[in-house]
């Protein structure tokens, strides 16, 4: 598939006959070619499978102020205008969008943490010399490490992933609060667990920008007896990671590449510990 591109802006489509693509939606102008893609098939009489790695304005799916655009809404009304079916993978909130949509299968986060954890389970049991000691992960990696949501809305989620996936271990939530400071109520996380005994920590979640709840729940937890710390978000949606990149307040992040292919920060330092696992 080719997207033609005039002068003037303008564009158009011209497509082999397919039945069935990934196609990533970082932008807009990616949104507007996806329905030029589709157009053309239809015109060939095929009805696509489409899979969408990042759904665009995932977020904005709670934002129902009258003086606002609706985001999620326009973006689900869009691809439901197109004669496709969809895939899309890990949205924010997945009830919602599959409410939106027509035509939509979700594809769930459990392959990437199940990725994840087979990473980390190799990584605890390796030599100095680099010879793995158990190549096979299990139940045993539930000893040592806890899983976490980053907040109470995605501890639901995180109950729903570890019964897919069969963990066995430790599963716990970090929650947020206001607290008036004498000038104006602001945001405060909080952990419940004030000690998790030398255990390993990892962060599960669906979206970070430039990761801020993270790196303040990071801190709280360095607090509370915890051994290595772990993030895996299924999508990060900056590629430019900035001047203090997430990566600087865990041991290790994981990624997909749902958006980008590779990710840098400031200067185009490139992360060391910053792993993309490559679903797409």
């Amino acid at each position: 598939m080719n997207i033609n591109k005039y002068p003037d802006g303008t564009s158009y489509a011209s497509v082999h006959p397919i039945n069935e693509f990934t196609y990533k939606l970082n932008s807009y102008e990616d949104l507007w070619h996806l329905n030029q893609i589709v157009n053309a098939l239809n015109n060939q009489k095929i009805t696509p499978i489409i899979t969408i790695p990042n759904l665009i304005d995932a977020q904005a799916d709670k934002r129902f102020n009258n003086n606002e655009s609706s985001g999620l809404k326009l973006v689900c009304n869009f691809l439901n205008s197109m004669q496709a079916n969809f895939k899309i993978f890990h949205p924010h909130n997945a009830e919602i969008v599959e409410a939106l949509m027509d035509d939509v299968e979700i594809i769930d986060n459990r392959e990437f943490v199940k990725k994840v954890l087979d990473k980390l389970h190799k990584d605890k049991h390796r030599h100095y010399d680099g010879t793995l000691l158990d190549t096979h992960f299990d139940e045993k990696i539930s000893g040592y490490l806890t899983l976490m949501s980053s907040d109470a809305g995605g501890f639901k989620p995180l109950m729903k992933l570890c019964d897919k996936i069969g963990w066995k271990g430790q599963t716990a939530s970090a929650s947020k609060s206001r607290l008036w400071d004498g000038k104006e109520s602001r945001l405060v996380q909080q952990i419940q667990c004030t000690d998790f005994e030398g255990k390993d920590i990892l962060l599960i979640d669906d979206i970070c920008v430039y990761g801020g709840t993270f790196k303040g729940l990071s801190k709280l937890l360095k607090e509370r007896n915890c051994g290595k710390l772990y993030l895996a978000v299924s999508h990060m949606t900056v590629q430019n990671l900035g001047q203090d990149p997430v990566t600087n307040y865990f041991d290790k992040v994981f990624c997909t590449n749902s958006k980008y292919d590779e990710y840098y920060g400031y200067d185009d330092f490139i992360p060391k510990n910053l792993e993309i696992i490559k679903l797409f």
